[in-house]
């Protein structure tokens, strides 16, 4: 059996520089992606890449404005005009919450549906595409290492601004 010397044990995750390495190519990477986002042609008339996590939420079950704004992570006021920009092109309607009658909740219309279909499916092309020389096993460990990194990234939200960052 082997044991594991406290004092001379590497501490848990990754070493300083490595950390670094990886913030310098996420920033990167986010700039990357918002740039080829304006390049993108977009699959649905009306609906820019913004309006995607409010839809992608919405295809899971109608929810309140204010609930919707947390799981997108953006304020209300930001969510309110995307969805009455997607209200007026018909992606998505004001339904009167089962629970609160002077309330209203958000959901997808059958166009709505058909747009997030429209988005998977243009979506799902591009990254095809992109990851062409890939292989099946590299692109399923790429998709559960991204899945874990955002788990965790997710956990560490609500830390770090309660530590002021």
């Amino acid at each position: 059996m082997h044991v594991i010397d406290p004092d001379t044990a590497a501490p848990p995750g990754p070493r300083p520089d490595t950390a670094a390495d990886l913030g310098s190519e996420l920033v990167r990477l986010v700039k990357l992606l918002v740039s080829m986002r304006q390049h993108i042609p977009a699959p649905q008339e009306g609906v820019d890449s913004t309006h995607y996590p409010v839809l992608f939420h919405l295809a899971q079950e109608p929810r309140r404005v204010s609930e919707l704004a947390g799981c997108v992570h953006a304020d209300a006021s930001t969510v309110s005009r995307q969805v009455s920009h997607l209200v007026q092109h018909g992606l998505v309607a004001k339904v009167p919450d089962p629970e609160d009658g002077r309330a209203h909740r958000v959901s997808l219309t059958p166009a709505g549906r058909a747009a997030i279909d429209r988005i998977t499916d243009s979506r799902g092309a591009w990254l095809s595409a992109l990851m062409a020389e890939w292989t099946e096993a590299e692109t399923r460990d790429f998709l559960e290492q991204v899945r874990r990194f955002t788990v965790a990234l997710e956990a560490a939200g609500p830390r770090a601004d309660r530590a002021g960052r």
